[in-house]
């Protein structure tokens, strides 16, 4: 091989990497933005297919608990078995009931240990 053709074949071999280093230095947003915002969209994508999934599966939940409930619901005439039914509290009582478990005039001191 002589010099020349040694010269042709480096320049042929070396040229795609100049050129691509040059048209870097040329256009920064090819070599910095561009990937940076292929990253941010297609994180942005996956992020969503992931969530997505999750709330598949707690709808899932969801319309299977509510199942439960109206299968149990149907089974009463009355409505739902074991329905929620509230004592009637009056604050007078539960004052009352306070007063009697907590006596205010017979206490003692107590000290409270500090952290070393």
């Amino acid at each position: 091989m002589t010099t020349v053709e040694s010269e042709k074949a480096t320049k042929r071999t070396a040229t795609p990497v100049k050129a691509f280093k040059r048209w870097g230095r040329k256009s920064p947003f090819v070599r910095y933005g561009l990937p940076m915002i292929s990253l941010t969209v297609l994180g942005s994508i996956g992020l969503a297919q992931l969530l997505q999934g999750s709330k598949d599966i707690a709808k899932v939940k969801d319309d299977q608990e509510w199942e439960i409930i109206e299968t149990r619901k149907a089974l009463s005439r009355t409505g739902p078995v074991n329905a929620y039914k509230p004592k009637q509290i009056s604050l007078e009582d539960e004052l009352k009931d306070l007063q009697q478990k907590v006596d205010i005039n017979n206490y003692e001191y107590k000290k409270i240990p500090k952290p070393n």
